[in-house]
Protein backbone atom coordinates (compact mmCIF):
# COMPACT_ATOMS: atom_id res chain seq x y z
CA UNK A 1 0.00 0.00 0.00
CA UNK A 2 1.45 3.35 -1.08
CA UNK A 3 1.09 6.30 1.28
CA UNK A 4 0.01 9.60 -0.18
CA UNK A 5 2.36 12.54 0.21
CA UNK A 6 1.11 15.17 2.59
CA UNK A 7 2.21 18.48 1.08
CA UNK A 8 2.02 21.98 2.44
CA UNK A 9 3.11 25.51 1.61
CA UNK A 10 3.42 27.69 4.68
CA UNK A 11 5.35 30.53 6.30
CA UNK A 12 8.66 29.30 7.74
CA UNK A 13 9.23 29.24 11.48
CA UNK A 14 12.47 29.47 13.43
CA UNK A 15 12.65 25.68 13.70
CA UNK A 16 12.73 25.41 9.88
CA UNK A 17 16.03 27.31 9.53
CA UNK A 18 18.30 24.24 9.41
CA UNK A 19 16.11 22.46 6.84
CA UNK A 20 15.97 25.59 4.68
CA UNK A 21 19.77 25.86 4.88
CA UNK A 22 20.14 22.22 3.79
CA UNK A 23 17.84 22.79 0.79
CA UNK A 24 19.68 26.03 -0.05
CA UNK A 25 23.09 24.34 -0.19
CA UNK A 26 21.82 21.22 -1.98
CA UNK A 27 20.03 23.31 -4.63
CA UNK A 28 23.15 25.38 -5.31
CA UNK A 29 25.13 22.19 -5.81
CA UNK A 30 22.42 20.59 -7.98
CA UNK A 31 21.95 23.68 -10.12
CA UNK A 32 25.35 25.34 -10.35
CA UNK A 33 27.90 22.50 -10.50
CA UNK A 34 29.77 22.93 -13.77
CA UNK A 35 28.35 26.44 -14.18
CA UNK A 36 29.90 28.46 -11.35
CA UNK A 37 33.46 28.26 -10.05
CA UNK A 38 33.77 25.06 -8.02
CA UNK A 39 35.45 26.81 -5.08
CA UNK A 40 32.27 28.86 -4.56
CA UNK A 41 30.25 25.66 -4.23
CA UNK A 42 32.90 24.04 -2.05
CA UNK A 43 32.72 26.95 0.40
CA UNK A 44 28.97 26.58 1.00
CA UNK A 45 28.28 25.50 4.58
CA UNK A 46 24.87 24.48 5.90
CA UNK A 47 25.57 25.94 9.36
CA UNK A 48 26.49 29.32 7.84
CA UNK A 49 23.27 29.33 5.86
CA UNK A 50 21.30 28.28 8.93
CA UNK A 51 22.42 31.49 10.69
CA UNK A 52 21.35 33.53 7.65
CA UNK A 53 17.89 31.94 7.61
CA UNK A 54 17.41 32.40 11.35
CA UNK A 55 17.99 36.15 10.88
CA UNK A 56 15.64 36.34 7.90
CA UNK A 57 12.87 34.45 9.70
CA UNK A 58 12.97 37.01 12.54
CA UNK A 59 12.38 39.98 10.22
CA UNK A 60 8.78 41.11 9.59
CA UNK A 61 9.77 42.43 6.14
CA UNK A 62 10.43 38.91 4.82
CA UNK A 63 7.83 36.39 3.74
CA UNK A 64 9.70 33.10 3.75
CA UNK A 65 7.43 30.47 2.22
CA UNK A 66 8.39 26.79 2.41
CA UNK A 67 7.15 23.73 0.59
CA UNK A 68 7.09 20.49 2.58
CA UNK A 69 6.31 16.87 1.80
CA UNK A 70 5.47 14.73 4.83
CA UNK A 71 6.97 17.44 7.04
CA UNK A 72 10.29 17.60 5.12
CA UNK A 73 11.28 20.92 3.54
CA UNK A 74 11.87 20.45 -0.19
CA UNK A 75 11.79 24.06 -1.37
CA UNK A 76 11.35 27.69 -0.40
CA UNK A 77 10.81 31.21 -1.64
CA UNK A 78 12.38 34.12 0.24
CA UNK A 79 10.24 37.16 -0.48
CA UNK A 80 11.17 40.62 0.76
CA UNK A 81 8.55 43.32 1.18
CA UNK A 82 10.77 46.36 0.88
CA UNK A 83 9.42 49.07 3.19
CA UNK A 84 11.39 51.74 1.24
CA UNK A 85 9.49 51.47 -2.06
CA UNK A 86 6.70 49.69 -3.93
CA UNK A 87 8.92 46.87 -5.18
CA UNK A 88 8.70 43.43 -3.57
CA UNK A 89 11.71 41.21 -4.16
CA UNK A 90 12.37 37.50 -4.46
CA UNK A 91 15.81 37.09 -2.93
CA UNK A 92 16.02 33.29 -3.06
CA UNK A 93 13.80 30.68 -4.68
CA UNK A 94 14.88 27.04 -4.61
CA UNK A 95 13.25 23.67 -5.14
CA UNK A 96 15.09 20.38 -4.90
CA UNK A 97 15.43 18.78 -8.32
CA UNK A 98 13.19 15.90 -7.22
CA UNK A 99 10.16 18.22 -6.87
CA UNK A 100 10.72 20.52 -9.84
CA UNK A 101 8.35 20.63 -12.81
CA UNK A 102 5.31 19.68 -10.71
CA UNK A 103 3.68 23.12 -10.37
CA UNK A 104 5.14 23.74 -6.90
CA UNK A 105 7.28 26.67 -8.04
CA UNK A 106 4.27 28.24 -9.73
CA UNK A 107 2.23 27.88 -6.53
CA UNK A 108 4.99 29.42 -4.38
CA UNK A 109 5.41 32.29 -6.86
CA UNK A 110 1.66 32.91 -6.99
CA UNK A 111 1.39 32.97 -3.18
CA UNK A 112 4.13 35.59 -2.93
CA UNK A 113 2.64 37.50 -5.88
CA UNK A 114 -0.70 37.66 -4.06
CA UNK A 115 0.98 38.68 -0.80
CA UNK A 116 2.83 41.52 -2.56
CA UNK A 117 -0.34 42.62 -4.32
CA UNK A 118 -2.33 42.55 -1.04
CA UNK A 119 0.34 44.72 0.57
CA UNK A 120 0.13 47.40 -2.14
CA UNK A 121 3.31 46.61 -4.10
CA UNK A 122 3.42 47.40 -7.82
CA UNK A 123 6.29 45.16 -8.92
CA UNK A 124 8.23 42.03 -8.02
CA UNK A 125 11.95 42.00 -8.84
CA UNK A 126 14.47 39.20 -8.72
CA UNK A 127 17.97 38.43 -9.92
CA UNK A 128 19.04 35.16 -11.51
CA UNK A 129 22.21 33.87 -13.15
CA UNK A 130 22.00 33.97 -16.93
CA UNK A 131 22.99 30.29 -17.25
CA UNK A 132 20.36 29.08 -14.77
CA UNK A 133 17.76 27.22 -16.86
CA UNK A 134 15.08 28.08 -14.30
CA UNK A 135 15.23 31.70 -15.43
CA UNK A 136 12.73 30.87 -18.18
CA UNK A 137 10.20 30.00 -15.46
CA UNK A 138 10.15 33.68 -14.44
CA UNK A 139 9.47 34.71 -18.03
CA UNK A 140 6.51 32.30 -18.10
CA UNK A 141 5.27 33.98 -14.93
CA UNK A 142 5.30 37.36 -16.70
CA UNK A 143 8.67 38.76 -15.63
CA UNK A 144 10.83 40.68 -18.10
CA UNK A 145 14.57 41.37 -18.08
CA UNK A 146 15.26 45.01 -17.17
CA UNK A 147 19.01 44.83 -16.50
CA UNK A 148 22.14 42.70 -16.48
CA UNK A 149 25.36 42.77 -14.45
CA UNK A 150 28.60 40.94 -15.27
CA UNK A 151 29.84 38.67 -12.48
CA UNK A 152 33.25 37.32 -13.51
CA UNK A 153 33.99 36.35 -9.91
CA UNK A 154 31.38 33.56 -10.24
CA UNK A 155 32.69 32.03 -13.46
CA UNK A 156 33.18 32.35 -17.19
CA UNK A 157 30.45 34.38 -18.93
CA UNK A 158 28.29 34.53 -15.80
CA UNK A 159 25.96 37.50 -15.56
CA UNK A 160 23.10 38.30 -13.25
CA UNK A 161 19.83 39.12 -14.96
CA UNK A 162 17.44 41.52 -13.24
CA UNK A 163 13.82 40.58 -13.84
CA UNK A 164 10.73 42.59 -13.03
CA UNK A 165 7.10 41.55 -12.98
CA UNK A 166 4.30 44.13 -12.86
CA UNK A 167 1.54 43.28 -10.39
Amino acid sequence: MQLLNETEIRIATFKDALSIAEVHVQCWKETYTGMLKQEILDELKVLDKEQLWKEIIKSPDYKLLIYTENGIVKGFLDGYLNPENNIAEILAFYLLREVQKQGIGRELFQKFHQCALNNGYSFIRLEVFNKNPSRFFYEKMGARIIGETELPEFGFEITELLYQCKL
